[in-house]
């Protein structure tokens, strides 16, 4: 098997490959949208479900950029960890 560094830089390596642990408060949450965005874009007029979707886009975008700090941070503790190890 690959090194981390070695699975990192060939790509084998995505936080985003890993499944979440089922969490209870999470599934909860997640239901409770489903039902939402369901009842939402049940509305007949056309207009208002396609700005839905728009801000369906947008939120997600939103996110994205979101996950990726974290990510970043996460790494950048990481590494602050390790240094420490070896002060």
């Amino acid at each position: 098997m690959d090194n981390i560094l070695d699975q990192l830089y060939a790509g084998k390596l995505s936080p985003f490959e890993v499944p979440r642990s089922p969490d209870q408060e999470y599934e909860s949450a997640a239901e409770r949208f489903t039902l939402a965005w369901e009842s939402l874009m049940d509305d007949p007029d056309p207009e208002r479900q396609r700005l839905l979707l728009q801000l369906e886009k947008e939120h997600e975008a939103l996110l994205n950029l979101l996950e990726r700090s974290a990510f970043a941070r996460g790494f950048r503790l990481g590494g602050q960890l390790v240094a420490e190890i070896f002060r």
